[in-house]
């Protein structure tokens, strides 16, 4: 497909597609292309089957039985993690709605049915087998479609992305020129809200349990799965109109358009930082940080940009090791009023499954209650132990019939043809095991239940075995999930053009820069959320060395660094 890039050559906007990005590879981290890859496809049959079939042509376990022993806590009691807060999950999961979204195959737009009595003999079906003995569900089957495939791309099935895999905000903008016009206000170069400048209504797959309530909209569809992923996006969006009122007293010469582009270049930026800045080093070890070349600058340009490096998220990432946050997923959700003690009306994960109730109930006056909790409440650890809402009831539509989310990263990884975790432990550069005596960075516990899932050591699948390694010294994952993570990250920031940190038009000023800079995640919740005071680093509980501050206290941008400059060019 030919694609005229001249308009992007000297913009300082990101297209909305992401397209030319890469003035020499247009389409590359576009929206709507295919995911690439790290190593190719294992397929049964190389081209299409997923894999099913292990090293001496023993059938692989059942995904469900893999969740039943590997993934299920002793007595269903997951462990906190002591340092970090429910951020690093809410984070995790904003930023990955930012960069993949993979579509299932459809049938007319209307879901296809694998299980059940009105189960469909289809293709696009790869159902999960549930043991007889299993301890939860009473039915035989789990619903599980396969993901579409790329209609254009021949050879071996490969899967779309629907989203710009660049880190641009394009969760709360949307990722077309359609989106961005169904959410901006043409009039101010704000985003829309309704009453309680809270997230417009018109929004899809939501469940309304109270007559008052309303299913937001936002840049994503994915904004009412959980709670704290839709305050996330309500607060940004928040951001945007506040920045553009900003704008508006030091450029009263812009108009609507530029004010909405020049704010939607701050909010790209701020999520870089915080991502890099904040998320990262507290999911990853330091040296892991230099290594990947993932620490932001905190004076001058940074010259990274790379322009044979192709930023895609690629389909291991999206289909398995950025998934480890589902074992951080905590029980309940609930508010903690000021006092930073009282907790009101915790409600069971399950039952705020995309319901948007708790943010939009009251005209959204108890949205810091809800950011509180967020921030003071401790994350789950990152390990193989799920709680039994994410494996049980999550999505459970009727007593004994539901879907297990561990159960379906595993099979999801068969779909997409994914090598097997060995063969991503040689591609890292790790020690790669011949026998399951033989696995390094994995305990006894763990090896002597993956023995007994599967034939051989080569049959074990990514998700399964990183999800099993014990996290490294200061981070939240293991050697397996550390690299992808860091290999992937290091692609999106210096593959990336419009990085924000990189000099020219697509950057910033360096006075600028040195604004942006100053901002942590915990000075837009102070200016959006109304949570005051805070710790400065939102992504670990408050202690003696984060401690609580008052908002004033937290620096932020100073926009006359926007102001107009002589004879300069007109937009800074």
């Amino acid at each position: 497909m030919e694609i005229n890039c001249d308009q992007y050559k000297d913009s300082a906007y990101r297209s909305a597609d992401g397209s030319c990005n890469s003035l020499d590879y247009p389409l590359w981290g576009a929206a709507v292309t295919p995911q690439p890859r790290y190593q190719p496809a294992q397929y049964d049959d190389e081209l299409n089957s997923p894999r099913t079939t292990g090293k001496n042509g023993d059938k692989l376990p059942s995904t469900r039985l893999i969740s039943n022993k590997l993934f299920r806590a002793p007595g269903d009691c997951t462990e906190t993690d002591h340092a970090r807060t429910l951020m690093v999950m809410a984070w995790g999961q904003f930023i990955d709605h930012d960069i993949v979204a993979t579509p299932m195959t459809q049938d007319d737009s209307s879901p296809i049915i694998c299980c059940g009595e009105s189960a469909q003999s289809r293709p696009e079906c790869f159902t999960i087998p549930i043991p007889s003995d299993d301890p939860h569900f009473t039915h035989s089957c789990m619903e599980f479609v396969r993901s579409a495939s790329d209609p254009c791309q021949a050879g071996a099935r490969e899967q779309t992305n629907e989203k710009t895999s660049f880190i641009d905000a394009g969760v709360v903008y949307g990722d077309s020129v359609e989106k961005w016009a169904e959410l901006a206000d043409a009039q101010t170069g704000g985003l829309l809200t309704s009453e309680g400048e809270l997230l417009p209504a018109g929004g899809g797959s939501c469940k309304l349990t109270n007559k008052d309530d309303f299913c937001p909209k936002a840049g994503d569809k994915r904004a009412n799965v959980v709670p704290s992923l839709g305050v996330t996006h309500l607060m940004f969006v928040r951001e945007h109109n506040r920045i553009v009122q900003e704008l508006r007293k030091v450029r009263p010469d812009w108009d609507p358009d530029t004010l909405f582009q020049e704010t939607r270049k701050i909010i790209g930026a701020l999520f870089q930082q915080i991502t890099y800045g904040e998320f990262l080093p507290s999911i990853l070890q330091e040296q892991d940080l230099v290594k990947y070349n993932l620490k932001l600058k905190r004076k001058r340009f940074s010259y990274s940009y790379d322009s044979s490096i192709n930023p895609a998220t690629k389909n291991v990432f999206n289909a398995a090791a950025f998934r480890f946050g589902h074992s951080q997923i905590p029980p309940t959700m609930a508010y903690v009023l000021r006092d930073f003690m009282t907790r009101l009306r915790p409600l069971p994960m399950e039952s705020t499954f995309k319901d948007p109730h708790m943010l939009v109930t009251q005209q959204g006056r108890l949205v810091p209650d809800l950011a509180r909790f967020i921030i003071t409440s401790n994350s789950m650890k990152t390990d193989s132990q799920f709680e039994e809402a994410v494996r049980d009831h999550l999505f459970e539509e009727s007593e004994g019939k539901g879907l297990d989310l561990g159960a379906l990263n595993v099979q999801r990884g068969r779909d997409h043809g994914l090598p097997s975790y060995n063969a991503w432990r040689k591609w890292c550069g790790l020690p790669v095991a011949t026998s399951f005596p033989d696995l390094q960075d994995i305990s006894d516990n763990h090896k002597n239940i993956l023995a007994e899932l599967y034939s051989d050591v080569e049959d074990i699948d990514v998700y399964a075995g990183g999800i099993a390694e014990i996290p490294q010294d200061g981070a939240s994952v293991g050697p397996v999930f550390s690299c992808i993570i860091g290999q992937q990250f290091k692609d999106l920031k210096d593959g990336d053009r419009y990085w924000y940190e990189n000099r020219g038009v697509e950057g910033f000023s360096s006075a600028q820069l040195q604004e942006i800079r100053k901002v942590k995640l915990a000075k837009i919740m102070c200016e959006n959320l109304d949570v005051d005071p805070i710790q400065r680093d939102v992504f670990h509980v408050p202690s003696p060395s984060n401690p609580w501050e008052t908002c004033s206290s937290l620096p932020g941008i100073n926009f006359s660094a926007w102001r107009r400059r002589g004879r300069g060019r007109g937009k800074p």
